[in-house]
């Protein structure tokens, strides 16, 4: 009985554990710049951010095996979406596109309580803990290229030089940019429910 008291208690503190993050404040984070979105907006001004996932579906306005320098390439990691910018494309004997070089950041993994401490300077396990709600990991805020990814790996692409009568409309505003990504990232919390 004692045991599976014990066992009942432990999965109770971690399902609320694991749930006191699910909304987490990003703000700070969000101000900062150094997500995936943030850094294919300073490549490419025009990229309209999503704020529904029906949106993020939404932004696939050119095939995948047309891919094209400058285009941005979408992945679906399953818990996130990534972007990245397209720097080359890569093709096989008959002109095919096989797989593309990009540039991006907030692509890595998760970060170490260790990492977080003696990156940003702070001791506190919750901040380092509201941080990996908010999707930062050992990336953020540092651009990275990664080389001959498979066209396999691309969920989607996005272009900027599709005529503007054949974009996809996610619903742009007034707001500024730092709220719109606020709102996309808090929706996707609240979306999914977890960690990232």
């Amino acid at each position: 009985m004692k045991l599976c008291l014990k066992i009942i208690t432990i999965l109770t503190l971690l399902v609320v554990s694991r749930n006191s993050f699910a909304r987490c404040n990003c703000d700070d984070w969000m101000s900062r710049g150094g997500y995936c979105v943030d850094y294919v907006k300073t490549r490419v001004p025009s990229f309209p951010i999503p704020k529904t996932e029906a949106e993020i579906t939404a932004l696939n306005n050119r095939v995948t095996a047309e891919v094209e320098e400058g285009d941005v390439a979408i992945f679906d990691l399953g818990d996130i979406w990534h972007v990245a910018y397209v720097e080359k494309v890569h093709q096989d004997g008959q002109g095919a596109a096989t797989a593309i070089d990009v540039s991006e950041m907030n692509l890595g993994g998760q970060i170490s309580l260790d990492e977080f401490k003696k990156r940003w300077h702070a001791n506190e396990a919750g901040e380092w803990k509201r941080a990996l709600c908010c999707g930062v990991t050992k990336k953020y805020d540092q651009r990275s290229i990664r080389k001959k990814i498979s066209l396999n790996s691309v969920e989607q692409v996005w272009s900027p030089d599709i005529p503007a009568d054949q974009e996809v409309n996610v619903g742009h505003n007034d707001d500024s940019l730092l709220d719109k990504v606020r709102e996309t990232l808090n929706r996707f919390i609240q979306f999914t429910g977890r960690e990232l």
